[in-house]
């Protein structure tokens, strides 16, 4: 998988096919947070579902990619709002939908969605 860290609250995944982890620091950012990890950590369990989605419908997954941004709450500092962006190029229009629901039943959605606002957009196109 290669993960791009763009900027302190910004990253982009893909190759999620590949093995081993590819980390690239974009845009002089020094380095990669425990918090991007979690956001990667959650792009990469949502990715789980939507491999197991992909085999239902013989899609393929090798160029989706999944692009997070992330805000903060203070007082504790803790996650206020992800963003996710996935594209996939091969997904038919009509699996859009069912994709960008599928996309909150991971773990780790699941476990974080009552305290963190998850807005997730499925895209049929390559990354934007």
């Amino acid at each position: 998988m290669i993960i791009q860290v763009l900027g302190q609250t910004e990253l982009r995944l893909s190759r999620f096919d590949e093995d081993g982890l590819d980390i690239q620091l974009e845009n002089k950012v020094p380095r990669y947070s425990a918090l991007a990890m979690f956001v990667t950590a959650l792009g990469r369990c949502t990715f789980a579902v939507l491999d197991h989605y992909a085999l239902r419908m013989d899609v393929p997954i090798e160029n989706i990619v999944t692009h997070l941004e992330w805000d903060y709450h203070s007082d504790p500092t803790r996650f206020k709002t992800i963003t996710m962006k996935i594209y996939w190029p091969e997904l038919p229009e009509k699996r859009v939908a069912s994709v960008e629901r599928a996309s909150h039943k991971c773990a780790i959605s699941n476990t974080i969605k009552d305290c963190v606002d998850i807005n997730v957009s499925v895209f049929n196109k390559s990354d934007a």
